[in-house]
């Protein structure tokens, strides 16, 4: 990723906190109207006296290109760095909260990573995850590695299932009350949804097995 294209990144998801521009403001001296239009992009090549405060406010590790890293879903499963040669590659199919559950198994890929040998299966696809409903586990922004449920549902496994009217999201399924069973955001801000147990094959498209993130 250019350095570029880091800093944008950096600064847009920053600009999400509350209260980041005001005390950004005040580390900078930068005013929150000109911090406004760097992150809407209306202010084109910001100059050095701009960028740098910022930098500086942030942190210059938060705008370096982390490793990437591969776990599974397991609570013990190791984290381990992606890296190597000739490395398997698998398709990202798009990403969560859009689409429907049909589509996804026949989507044109939109571009392809690089995964440890370990970690592939010739029938896997991968979702990019753009919500944050399941940090600290996935990362926004992360991957994930779908493959298509074979036999029973695990309990509190994570799954790729369909919402509608919100489409595709990453969820954990357990057991719930009576005859439903919940799809569970790691997120506590997201409270559970119950779904009816007869409705599940209907709902959820493939098991998440691993994640492939920077941290």
């Amino acid at each position: 990723m250019k350095f570029e294209d880091r800093f944008y990144k950096v600064i847009k998801s920053r600009s999400e906190e509350r209260g980041w521009q005001r005390s950004l403001s005040e580390a900078t001296g930068i005013p929150q109207n000109t911090l406004s239009q760097i992150v809407q992009g209306t202010t084109k090549s910001p100059g050095l006296n701009k960028v740098g405060p910022i930098i500086d406010a942030i942190g210059m590790d938060a705008f370096l290109d982390a490793p990437a890293t591969m776990h599974r879903m397991g609570a013990n499963s190791p984290v381990e760095k992606v890296e190597g040669s000739s490395l398997p590659r698998v398709p990202v199919l798009g990403t969560a909260g859009a689409g429907a559950p049909q589509e996804f198994w026949s989507a044109e890929p939109e571009m392809m990573i690089e995964v440890l040998p370990q970690y592939f299966r010739p029938d896997m696809v991968t979702l990019r995850v753009e919500g944050d409903s399941m940090e600290p586990t996935i990362q926004k922004g992360a991957y994930v590695g779908v493959v298509k449920v074979a036999g029973d549902i695990e309990e509190g496994g994570v799954y790729l299932v369909h919402i509608p009217p919100f489409g595709r999201v990453v969820k954990r399924v357990r057991a719930g009350q009576g005859d439903t069973i919940e799809l569970v955001s790691d997120n506590a801000k997201y409270p559970p949804k119950a779904i009816p147990l007869e409705q599940y094959e209907s709902v959820i498209i493939g098991r998440v097995a691993w994640v492939w993130q920077t941290m």
